[in-house]
């Protein structure tokens, strides 16, 4: 005979002495999944102890706005110093047509300067013109100046619209030293004529 035998055994035949009768015994099957639990009562399983401490840490606070970040304004300043500038682009690009046009004139007008000086003595008056040896050789120098003076206005130009900085003065600066050379060169010629000299005498009465 086993243990447990001998104590319900030893159990009921106690009982049976004592007079009292054994208590019911319960033949439902064991509880598994709280079917006899009192109503109202509910049992939850042990959760990830990590994953209960990530859903009861606080939210983190929401980034603040644009306008309250450090920097903020000078970032709206600096991005709208950089929005292109429709009307200095549409000037510039305008006085660099005008530029290329006038610098590809003067550069003609220079080869072909002896036939402009003698129509300028012809309608004047002055006489003569006998161009000097050195004039094609000035000529020259002046149509090379006056082209690479036109290809640089032309990039400092292109480099400071892409850079988002005003250009418009650049083609009008380029402009302004094209007829300060062109007057030079002029100048070189007519003063240096001797039939032009001579008209001046004239015309002073020297």
């Amino acid at each position: 005979m086993t243990q447990d035998e001998a104590a319900r055994h030893d159990t009921q035949g106690r009982g049976a002495d004592d007079g009292a009768a054994p208590p019911p015994r319960d033949e439902r099957p064991r509880p598994q999944y709280g079917e006899y639990a009192p109503e109202g009562w509910s049992w939850q399983p042990p959760g990830d102890d990590r994953a209960d401490a990530a859903a009861s840490a606080p939210a983190p606070p929401p980034p603040p706005p644009a306008a309250m970040r450090p920097g903020a304004e000078q970032d709206a300043v600096d991005a709208s110093a950089r929005r292109p500038r429709t009307t200095d682009r549409f000037f510039t690009i305008l006085l660099l047509a005008l530029g290329a046009i006038g610098a590809w004139n003067t550069s003609v007008s220079l080869q072909q300067l002896p036939g402009a000086i003698q129509s300028v003595y012809s309608d004047q008056g002055v006489g003569t013109y006998t161009p000097q040896p050195w004039l094609p050789t000035l000529a020259l120098i002046g149509t090379v100046f006056m082209l690479a003076l036109y290809a640089a206005v032309l990039g400092w130009s292109i480099m400071r619209l892409r850079a988002r900085r005003l250009a418009f003065w650049v083609p009008l600066v380029g402009g302004a030293v094209a007829f300060l050379a062109t007057m030079v060169l002029t100048s070189i010629v007519f003063f240096t004529d001797p039939t032009f000299q001579s008209y001046l005498e004239r015309m002073t009465g020297g």
